[in-house]
């Protein structure tokens, strides 16, 4: 367990190292903030997109686990429907 946490606990450091930089920076420099923000991006693209690259496959199981609770919960109520035909036995 904890081989598997090691590298999520580095990782979320380092996330959370660079955010709060980056936000101090914008704090005390709020001048600069679009120059700040425009680095950011161009020196972390591949990880913005290796991020959500990462985030696609689950939430795109996500999705699809709701498509299909939605589509059985549709016909196990129109098989226990009684239509008026049914209902007079014929």
């Amino acid at each position: 367990m904890e081989e598997r946490l090691a590298p999520w606990v580095i990782g979320g450091a380092l996330v959370t190292c660079k955010l709060v930089t980056t936000a101090l920076i914008l704090l005390y420099a709020p001048m600069s903030a679009r120059a700040i923000i425009w680095l950011f991006l161009l020196l972390h693209w591949p990880f913005i997109v290796g991020g959500i690259i990462l985030a696609a496959a689950p939430l795109a199981f996500w999705i699809r686990l709701l498509r299909v609770r939605g589509k059985r919960a549709r016909l196990q109520a129109e098989e226990w429907e009684l239509t008026a035909a049914t209902a007079r036995g014929g």
